[in-house]
């Protein structure tokens, strides 16, 4: 492993809540940003739904966000061992940074179904947060109220469709265009 990574694998997740112990992954998806092309590698993006096993303790304001049914993650998900293994193939792990949107909460979900799933947490490097990323030139300015992922594209000029939003792979989609947009000037304002 290097002292560097290239390569950011924006990942964002839906969970039937936010307690990763009581709460599970039913949808996750990555997509890979060069940094220094500054460009998304559509070959190494990934999408997949997961079929929950702890469903009883969905949290129903969860569901509302992301609009996911026991239905649909029946009939479209896998079981998560193999869907985490799928995941983690393509990047170069060695040179990939794990990144998101408030890119705690994904890995805390993300250890917890890797120990569930008894298989290691390939990730090598720390994490990147995009949203402190996008904070700063505001944050530079006075501004503390931290933004959200369609105010924060919006501000930068990318187009949001708020009915495709608690989409994972939508939301990572438009975390990894947020950070182009803030490679490309570190200091911009959102």
């Amino acid at each position: 492993m290097g002292a560097e990574a290239r390569y950011w694998a924006i990942v964002d997740l839906e969970t039937t809540g936010v307690d990763p112990i009581r709460h599970e992954i039913v949808q996750l998806a990555r997509v890979v940003i060069d940094t220094v092309e500054q460009e998304i590698i559509p070959r190494l993006t990934f999408v997949a739904y997961i079929k929950p096993t702890r469903w009883r303790n969905r949290e129903r304001e969860a569901m509302e966000v992301n609009r996911l049914t026991l239905a649909k993650l029946k009939a479209e998900g896998a079981d998560l061992c193999p869907t985490l293994r799928a995941f983690c193939w393509g990047p170069d792990w060695g040179n990939t940074v794990l990144a998101g949107w408030g890119v705690s909460f994904e890995e805390k979900f993300l250890r917890a179904g890797f120990k569930e799933t008894k298989q290691a947490f390939p990730f090598p490097f720390q994490t990147i947060d995009i949203r402190s990323m996008a904070q700063l030139g505001r944050a530079r300015r006075g501004r503390s109220k931290l933004l959200g992922l369609r105010d924060a594209g919006e501000r930068l000029g990318i187009t949001v469709d708020p009915d495709q939003l608690h989409d994972a792979l939508y939301d990572a989609t438009i975390t990894a265009e947020i950070a182009l947009q803030l490679l490309k000037k570190e200091d911009k304002d959102v």
